[in-house]
């Protein structure tokens, strides 16, 4: 069992009634996602190679199920879309 960050594509119901989809960094425990980093800037690196490894981990978003963000805990669970 891994301690890990990577991105996933995050799902979220505001009590305005919208939606939104966000790519965020999310960390996971035991191999299971536990918390997020909302709204940071996700394509960031300190040089041109790293800018093509955040975008190249970004993209493998994508290929996962989507996690959304359920009850006042706010614990994260992955559904099909």
């Amino acid at each position: 069992m891994d301690n890990y960050w990577n991105y996933r594509v995050v799902k979220k119901d505001w009590k305005n009634g919208l939606v939104s989809y966000d790519v965020c960094e999310v960390y996971y425990e035991n191999d299971k996602p536990t918390s997020w980093i909302w709204g940071k800037n996700v394509l960031s690196g300190e040089s041109k190679v790293g800018l093509e490894l955040t975008l190249n981990s970004v993209q493998k978003a994508f290929t996962k199920p989507v996690l959304e963000i359920i009850g006042d805990d706010e614990e994260l669970v992955e559904i099909e879309e």
